[in-house]
């Protein structure tokens, strides 16, 4: 009964067609790419900041929990779904304006429903020459919710999360806050100067509960005069620690930029073919043996070897840039298998964006320049999304939904030392977990600073096979712990990580305390997403 009074005011507040309680889209929105259980009442979508408020009292007023989402294409990370059951679902993808650009300064400030695709088209409709750091997600994903979530791009804006500020974010009592020097609502320097004075709180609302970002200012990269890009080959893991030791050494002396990637084969393979069950078991052959068939199938052996790296060059000129190329390709040479450089000028960069997606449209003949160029130009596509098709045995459709096809997907994402032997370590740890639950270890090292590396390894399973469901999540487990107890935490989780960590919660840890404390300020109720991230 009080659930129906709650639903009736709620739609005299969104309108009939802002609140969704239909069966089978509840039912969807409760699916993610591993096991959950919790359920959703309803979903709601409010259209503006005032709505939003009501929205945010009228919970609190019967208690309610409400778990807001940008555009909840949070795949292999949980999804829509929300850590507490019986909870109802705030979607912000109405909230989808971009209310500011600035080509001089490269910025732009947008709401949570804002997407990659979105901001790439507003772009080029402006003739801009600034570039989005590309996601690996959905193009319908969202800008904000990625940031939030210390999402990883490429380049040298990589580090989303680094690279935004003035966030606009309401309380649970409807308190709007504004960070940074956006509090003084006159102050020039809010879009282009982080900090503000005084405490900075932008953090506390990264990866956290204590309230609603309703707006966020994200800094773009001026397209380079010059842009080189360097592709390797490593052909075996032994290789691989001496090429981390040499890139941690041109990275701190500022050679080279983070961020910069390696990943392996199992990687690549995964976005372009799906597993040969016609010729191989899991369970029984080996994963070497299947990417020796494909990438000979693809044609791509020569292309894709067991680990690959890539390297982005910002110069003035082809000349600045064949110096530094020369000096990278003299430190690794004796370590990889070869070196390919792709160059491209400001006018081809240009060019390409504006005319990716003419249909008479064909950048070049080379496909390592087509690969390399759309990811660090900031053209969104979807292929990354079909790894998580790798283990299904139907064809992959053409509008891709994960949740909906119960794709199996789930994240590892450890941050660790930029050491030859903690990552040989690392490596070493999550293959041979992954292995042992007879999964495929799909893995790529995100050098994000001169000092650490983030991994992001995934495994893939298909979800209508209960024993897989079941095994790849006792894996995860597995890995996870192994990893903790070698002192190797996540920068980023999953919402069965989260449920992990909440188990295992020390009452004493003054750390979760103190965030305790702030969140009993800013929501006392414990009505916005408990359990995420602060484990309340």
């Amino acid at each position: 009964m009080l659930e129906e009074k709650l639903l009736n005011q709620f739609k005299d507040l969104l309108g009939e067609n802002n609140i969704l309680i239909q069966p089978d889209i509840l039912s969807l929105a409760e699916q993610t790419n591993y096991k959950t259980d919790e359920k959703v009442i309803a979903i709601i979508y409010p259209e503006d900041i005032n709505i939003l408020k009501e929205c945010l009292l009228l919970a609190s007023s019967y208690n309610i929990i409400l778990y807001p989402i940008s555009k909840g294409k949070n795949w292999g990370y949980g999804s829509k779904v929300p850590l507490y059951t019986n909870s109802i679902i705030i979607d912000l993808s109405k909230f989808n304006k971009i209310l500011d650009y600035n080509e001089t300064l490269g910025y732009v400030t947008v709401e949570p429903g804002v997407t990659f695709q979105q901001l790439f088209d507003f772009l080029r409709e402006n003739n801009s020459e600034l570039i989005i750091s590309a996601t690996g997600s959905s193009t319908d994903s969202s800008l904000v919710g990625n940031a939030l979530d210390r999402g990883i791009g490429t380049g040298v804006y990589a580090d989303r999360f680094a690279n935004v500020c003035n966030l606009e974010i309401i309380l649970a009592n409807g308190d709007i806050i504004k960070t940074g020097f956006g509090h003084f609502g006159d102050s020039t320097t809010t879009k282009v100067y982080k900090w503000g004075i005084g405490p900075s709180i932008d953090g506390l609302f990264s990866q956290s509960n204590f309230g609603v970002v309703t707006k966020m200012t994200m800094w773009l990269m001026p397209t380079p005069e010059y842009l080189s890009l360097i592709f390797y080959k490593i052909k075996n893991t032994q290789k691989l620690p001496q090429v981390i030791d040499i890139l941690r050494k041109l990275s701190l002396n500022g050679l080279i930029r983070p961020t910069f990637t390696i990943y392996n084969d199992i990687r690549v393979v995964s976005t372009i073919k799906q597993y040969p069950y016609d010729k191989f078991n899991p369970n029984i052959d080996s994963i070497e043996s299947v990417m020796k068939l494909l990438k000979e199938s693809l044609g791509i052996s020569d292309t894709i070897s067991a680990w690959n790296g890539e390297i982005s060059i910002r110069s003035m000129s082809s000349e600045h840039s064949r110096i530094q190329y020369e000096l990278i390709k003299e430190a690794i040479i004796d370590e990889v298998e070869s070196i390919d450089l792709v160059e491209v000028s400001k006018k081809e960069i240009l060019e390409t964006l504006q005319t990716h997606y003419q249909s008479n449209y064909k950048n070049s003949d080379n496909n390592l320049k087509n690969f390399l160029l759309g990811k660090y130009i900031g053209i969104p596509n979807e292929i990354a999304i079909r790894q998580t098709y790798w283990r299904k045995k139907q064809d992959i459709p053409i509008k891709m939904d994960p949740d909906r096809d119960k794709c199996g997907m789930i994240w590892i994402c450890p941050v660790v030392p930029f050491t030859k032997e903690d990552i040989e370590l690392v490596i070493k740890i999550i293959v041979d977990t992954v292995e042992k639950y007879s999964f495929e270890p799909s893995i790529s090292l995100q050098c994000m600073s001169e000092r650490a590396i983030n991994i992001i390894a995934s495994i893939a399973w298909d979800r209508d096979l209960i024993e897989d469901d079941q095994k790849a999540i006792e894996c995860y487990i597995d890995i996870n712990n192994i990893l903790n107890y070698n002192g190797f935490y996540a920068y980023r989780s999953t919402t069965l990580g989260m449920k992990l960590e909440k188990q295992n919660l020390d009452s004493t840890n003054t750390y979760n305390n103190f965030l305790k404390k702030i969140k009993n300020v800013f929501d006392p109720q414990n009505i916005i997403a408990p359990g995420r991230y602060s484990n309340l």
